[in-house]
């Protein structure tokens, strides 16, 4: 009996510690732009995680998801579980000088950690960081560009396209010019200008494009609604570029394309184009930028970290999924990397056939 029983609680031993070693808890913190949240949050919830729970900041930007891995996805066998990913999506270029400099980011729950890896549509050396400290991989192209709103009453209705002269000078000139310099209506009407702060992607790549090297003046609303220069000097995210254009009349935003399709928005057209897929794709719309992943080479991330990363990237990547109708990553307007026939080795520089 005695041996009986002694047999039967090693086997309740080692069946528990196998459980254990089934299950290993695993974190990933991710920082950088928020121009793709749509898509990260979307395969991490219905490609790479089961029975989520979602902790999420007043900022949409920073979440915490935990799950189980999917018993269908590319999880399915890591023997991980739970699976934490907090994403910090502050802005591309912030995220990558907070990767290199490993300053800890303040999470949907609270917590303050190390960011694993950063997401930016911007090229480092764009902002004066050596890429030679990460490595990296490229996911997609995202279009950036110029949107007015139509829901609003305004003197704008001519204003549908905008050169590389005119960019500039609408974003030197916010909150002075009217509406009718621009090909608007009206020569009293001031029109403004909504733009992001420096950390964020959106900034970095239409100012590369335009070639843009100045101060520009954007605007926000004060506790009355009503315009005045953002004391920021531009939003932290793209929702919040949204918002103000949804009550500022005469305005126009700078914004990712996942974005643009607000109701009443207008996207507009640069040197004669408008930012669609086959546009950029062939090289006829410039203002774009390669969607990277990066990890720090001096301090690359943890097997289990890494192999979350890796799943991650291939259901992001995966090429049904990038071309599947009417799904987030086809409505963001988001542009599959083997679609391009174009390349360019800088953002802003010369586009190159393939």
């Amino acid at each position: 009996m005695k041996t009986k029983s002694l047999l039967l609680a090693l086997g309740a031993t080692l069946l528990t510690g196998a459980a254990t070693q089934a299950a290993t808890p695993a974190v990933l913190v991710v920082t950088g732009g928020n121009a793709s949240k749509a898509v990260l949050y979307d395969r991490t919830t219905n490609a790479l995680l089961s029975s989520v729970t979602i902790t999420a900041n007043v900022n949409t930007d920073i979440r915490t998801f935990v799950g189980t891995p999917n018993p269908t996805g590319p999880l399915a066998s890591s023997g991980l579980g739970p699976v934490t990913i907090h994403f910090v999506l502050n802005g591309a270029a912030l995220g990558l000088q907070d990767l290199k400099a490993g300053n800890p980011v303040t999470t949907a729950t609270g917590a303050s950690l190390p960011p694993n890896f950063a997401v930016s549509g911007t090229l480092p050396d764009t902002i004066g960081i050596d890429p030679s400290v990460f490595t990296s991989q490229q996911t997609f192209v995202i279009p950036f560009g110029y949107v007015k709103n139509n829901n609003l009453a305004n003197t704008l209705h001519g204003v549908t396209n905008l050169t590389q002269r005119q960019a500039v000078n609408l974003q030197d000139y916010s909150g002075l010019a009217t509406t009718s310099l621009f090909g608007g209506e009206s020569t009293t009407d001031t029109l403004y200008v909504i733009g992001r702060d420096p950390g964020a992607a959106v900034r970095r790549i239409i100012d590369a494009n335009i070639y843009y090297s100045g101060s520009p003046t954007f605007y926000t609303t004060n506790a009355q609604g009503q315009p005045i220069v953002n004391p920021l000097g531009g939003h932290n995210a793209g929702n919040k570029v949204v918002a103000d254009l949804k009550v500022i009349p005469n305005a126009i935003g700078t914004l990712g394309s996942a974005d643009f399709n607000n109701a009443g928005f207008q996207i507009l057209a640069y040197e004669g184009f408008l930012p669609t897929v086959y546009n950029v794709a062939n090289g006829f719309y410039p203002i774009w930028g390669y969607e990277g992943w990066y990890t720090l080479l001096a301090s690359p991330p943890g097997a289990n970290q890494q192999t979350i990363l890796n799943a991650l990237y291939s259901t992001v990547t995966d090429t049904t999924y990038q071309h599947t109708a009417a799904n987030v990553f086809s409505n963001a307007g988001f542009v599959p990397l083997g679609d391009l026939h174009v390349s360019r080795a800088a953002d802003g520089g010369p586009i190159t056939p393939l």
